[in-house]
């Protein structure tokens, strides 16, 4: 009786534990045809004998051929039913070794670059084929774009070398995009004339900068530049810090006059960084000024007549705090005569590598070091976000810069949230078909996540679980070193 309890319970617990392998088998099984159905490369899996097991959806648009008609037919009988120029698998079978060609298909018209490469089992035998295609009107389409790109980027270089040249090498700015050329452009334009500019655009953008360019290009640039922090002035120091104010005019103050920042910044440029955050009643005041162009010192009588250029800049939204009754509506027209909206850092990209390059000179020189950049320090730079904008561009560089044990700047030495994921390496020559599908799922959930940002969008592009998805990933990475996706739902 015991004997059979023991068969009975090890019977019990023995298929509870296949239960949930094949469960488990089942889910990576899932997962797995969902990566390779998503790619947007053409998938071709054949076996020992070069008969097709499996194509992806890719494949059938490039090729016209449907998977019905391909699974289970020896890759040769494509040729000769004249679908497909010839077979890369064939060639692969002869030298046991990866190997590219440009294959035709015939039922589309299209060509493909096709790459095979061979899997061995454990007696050194090819056991099966992948073969990577992809299309080369698409490769096509990408060179002329390119190609595009590098014409208008002269453009834009010859434009930035123009405005340098305008500029006498008084400014700091270091542009390379497009999108802040045409901002550097637009202000430059704006510099000959004396409108009212509003900077607008996230914090460590380079607001206080582009106020700089226009006042160094105006005919103003051999006068004063005042900038006025309006968050730090507190609204009962407004006056007599923006107005100045009489001798003796209040408790503390001396016996003689004393000039404000308005008086500072006659015949030059006042900028008024941080407008949006000026309560209402100083709101009032600074748009008296802005419509008469004098104002009366604390503790006098007689008005003061300044000619004053005007920049005014801000991260908030001021229409929608126009709405909501926390910005004069008429002061915010009196401010907004030339809007320029500065891009974010993340929106031009060509400005990243050149900006850490100028930051990491200028520590380089401030601390005697002799640091440069990685290529992978530059790939990780380039992909990260930068919601802190310049800013937090520049502080990453000091950091990398102050941290690294070598001369050259690796990845490991920027701060976590910049480094980001290391690249999923290829898989060896020596791997077998499970290993490199492994690798293959793993380069396609890095791939989906960083161009969606987070585990809950990648997993719902590709139809999984959150759970699920940042399951593999863990799993996947622990097997080929790359980082967690952790921390990013």
């Amino acid at each position: 009786m015991e004997q059979k309890q023991v068969r009975s319970q090890f019977s019990h617990e023995t298929m509870e534990e296949l239960r949930k392998r094949v469960l488990d088998l089942e889910e990576q099984n899932r997962v797995l045809d969902a990566f390779i159905e998503n790619s947007t490369d053409a998938i071709q899996i054949s076996d020992r004998n070069l008969v097709t097991l499996r194509i992806n959806r890719a494949y059938e648009v490039l090729t016209g051929i449907r998977r019905e008609e391909l699974v289970g037919v020896p890759v040769e009988q494509l040729v000769k039913n004249h679908l497909i120029s010839e077979s890369c698998g064939a060639i692969v079978a002869k030298t046991k070794k990866p190997h590219t060609i440009v294959q035709t298909f015939y039922r589309t018209g299209r060509s493909a670059h096709v790459s095979c490469t061979p899997v061995f089992d454990s007696c050194g035998e090819i056991e099966f084929y992948i073969c990577n295609d992809r299309d080369l009107d698409e490769i096509s389409s990408l060179q002329q774009e390119l190609d595009k790109i590098r014409g208008l980027n002269d453009q834009y270089l010859q434009e930035l070398e123009s405005i340098k040249a305008r500029i006498g090498g008084q400014s700091k700015l270091i542009v390379a995009d497009k999108e802040m050329l045409k901002v550097l452009a637009l202000a430059a334009r704006i510099a000959k004339v004396d409108s009212t500019a509003l900077l607008l655009g996230e914090t460590g953008v380079g607001k206080d900068e582009i106020s700089r360019f226009i006042h160094q290009n105006s005919g103003r640039s051999n006068r004063r530049f005042v900038p006025i922090n309006c968050a730090a002035i507190t609204e009962s120091l407004f006056e007599s810090e923006l107005f100045g104010h009489e001798g003796h005019a209040f408790t503390g103050a001396g016996s003689k006059v004393k000039p404000g920042l308005l008086e500072a910044a006659d015949h030059g440029t006042l900028f008024l960084d941080e407008v949006g955050e000026l309560s209402l009643n100083m709101q009032a005041k600074l748009l008296h000024v802005l419509q008469n162009r004098s104002f009366i010192r604390v503790g006098g009588n007689e008005p003061v007549q300044v000619d004053i250029r005007v920049i005014a800049a801000t991260n908030c939204d001021l229409e929608e705090m126009v709405q909501q009754k926390r910005f004069r509506e008429d002061l915010y027209y009196r401010l907004n005569v030339m809007p320029i909206h500065i891009p974010p850092l993340r929106k031009r990209k060509n400005d990243i590598i050149p900006l850490a390059q100028h930051f990491l000179d200028y520590y380089n020189q401030k601390y005697d070091f002799h640091r440069k950049l990685s290529p992978a320090t530059c790939f990780a730079l380039l992909n990260y976000r930068w919601e802190g904008n310049v800013r937090q561009l520049k502080n990453s560089i000091e950091q990398a810069t102050i941290i690294t044990d070598t001369d050259l700047i690796q990845p490991e030495s920027l701060p976590m949230n910049v480094a980001g994921p290391e690249p999923v390496q290829d898989a060896p020559a020596e791997a077998g078909l499970n290993e490199m599908l492994e690798r293959m799922e793993l380069r396609y959930l890095q791939t989906f996540y960083e161009r969606y940002g987070s585990i809950r969008k990648a997993a719902e592009r590709l139809k999984l679980p959150p759970t699920t998805f940042l399951r593999h990933w863990e799993q996947l990475r622990q097997k080929y070193g790359t980082s967690s996706a952790e921390g990013k739902e």
